[in-house]
């Protein structure tokens, strides 16, 4: 297994790409390699599938753009969020494959990305496809070439918003995408889990057993105080938009997760935002009513 990540891990940090998104001039030939004579095409899975003539050597680092996405254009230092298809062009052994299950979140920085598909993707909108062939170093013998499919995803919620009664917190977007939550006037809230769909996506619905990638930032309602420590009303209590913080990656309806956060989401779809607000029953007790804005990104429900 080791041997498998460090193949994963070492293809991620040798894309190299066209800057232009074409080929990469390179002439195939029937001996050498090239990114040009893999097709990509889809599979009976969510996974993409790849195709090769045999009998050649894939010995150059080269990308290509299969297609620029529709989306926000990519910036630096922002949220990431791939799938991923990896294989060996030299045995087709799988090595990676998150369209079958949850996608992977990165940073957009170099130091994380490797500076080749970092300058790729700095170029790049959500909805970019990128394919890449990463030969072997040369370290182990048995080491292959590989293969790899990127697709970039949205890493927040995109779409029309919905109204809201006013007598609920308000939700707005910045410019990251990272929501804005600006509490009612009144600090009363329902006795009750009230649930309100902010974006409506259109992804799979969550259902009891659901694995889901969520952006997701919690504030509280009200001032309170809990164990020596206080706190004030629309101050941040969690948030995976931080910096140093991924997407929250979970399993809901089975009573694993926050009560709010494991039945408050059953029925909603990937792509959708959510507002939960939470009385500690639903959440942590002794911590008032507690408000979660939770973005959707990705919904796996499993082999079906």
């Amino acid at each position: 297994m080791s041997r498998l990540m460090a193949v994963v891990a070492a293809a991620i940090l040798t894309l190299t790409a066209c800057s232009d998104g074409g080929e990469t001039g390179v002439s195939p030939s029937v001996h050498r390699g090239d990114v040009s004579m893999i097709t990509v095409g889809p599979s009976d899975t969510l996974a993409p599938s790849l195709a090769w003539p045999g009998g050649v050597d894939f010995t150059l680092s080269q990308s290509k753009v299969m297609w620029q996405g529709e989306g926000e254009q990519l910036v630096d230092g922002q949220p990431l969020l791939l799938d991923m298809y990896i294989q060996s062009l030299a045995t087709a052994q799988v090595f990676e494959n998150t369209y079958d299950g949850l996608p992977r979140s990165f940073l957009l920085a170099p130091e994380l990305l490797g500076e080749n598909l970092y300058k790729v993707l700095l170029k790049a909108r959500v909805g970019t496809r990128v394919l890449s062939v990463a030969p072997s170093s040369g370290e182990f013998d048995d080491e292959p070439a590989i293969a790899i499919v990127i697709d970039v995803l949205p890493d927040h919620a995109v779409g029309e918003r919905l109204e809201i009664a006013d007598t609920l917190p308000q939700v707005n977007t910045t410019a990251t995408g990272e929501p804005a939550i600006t509490l009612n006037s009144t600090g009363e809230y329902p006795a009750d889990l009230t649930i309100a769909t902010l974006v409506q996506g259109d992804g799979p619905q969550v259902v009891p057993g659901s694995f889901i990638v969520a952006q997701i930032k919690i504030v509280y309602g009200a001032d309170g105080e809990k164990d020596g420590e206080s706190w004030k009303a629309g101050d941040v209590r969690q948030s995976s938009w931080l910096p140093e913080q991924a997407p929250f990656e979970g399993q809901l309806g089975l009573g694993k997760q926050l009560r709010a956060l494991d039945e408050g989401l059953i029925d909603q779809t990937g792509g959708s935002q959510v507002m939960l607000v939470a009385p500690e029953q639903w959440a942590y007790p002794g911590e008032g009513t507690l408000i979660l804005v939770i973005d959707i990104l990705d919904v796996w429900n499993g082999e079906t």
